[in-house]
């Protein structure tokens, strides 16, 4: 019963909607030349029924391609994610291999520092001290050297 109600109410929606876009003059002249222009090709196509079969095999050719194009596109998009599915796992141990080596690079560098400054302390155990002292006898050479530009200039 219900069903009933629902498609008769839709069908008198849409004679109600029908009739009032008639209302604007633009849209009646448009339905107006369509509906004569398929009249035409329905006249047409009843007295050339050959052609009508042969435009309608058109068409399936047509679509039959289209789906052939899609089910082709479509394989091929799913063998693209198979092997996409079979590479995340390498790309991902990869990825950690070169993690634990710059790691290990970094963990060398460092050990490498720490035994640099321990060697350059057991060398010279007053090795800061020495570092100040070479930096301000630099300075007063550099100072010693400018001096002696200027009375040249």
């Amino acid at each position: 019963m219900s069903q009933n109600k629902l498609m008769t109410g839709l069908l008198v929606g849409a004679a109600v909607g029908v009739i009032i876009s008639l209302f604007d003059r633009n849209t009646r002249n448009d339905v107006m030349q369509k509906s004569k222009k398929v009249s035409e090709n329905a006249k047409y196509y009843a007295s050339n029924k050959d052609e009508l079969k042969s435009a309608v095999q058109q068409q399936a050719n047509k679509f039959q391609n289209l789906y052939e194009r899609v089910s082709e596109d479509a394989s091929y998009v799913g063998e693209k994610v198979n092997e996409l599915k079979e590479l995340t796992p390498q790309v991902k141990e990869m990825a950690m291999d070169t993690k634990e080596a710059f790691v290990d690079t970094k963990e060398a560098v460092v050990d490498s520092t720490q035994d640099v400054k321990s060697a350059l302390q057991e060398d010279n155990p007053s090795a800061s001290s020495s570092l100040t002292d070479d930096n301000s006898s630099s300075s007063n050479n550099n100072s010693n050297r400018d001096a002696e530009y200027g009375k040249k200039q």
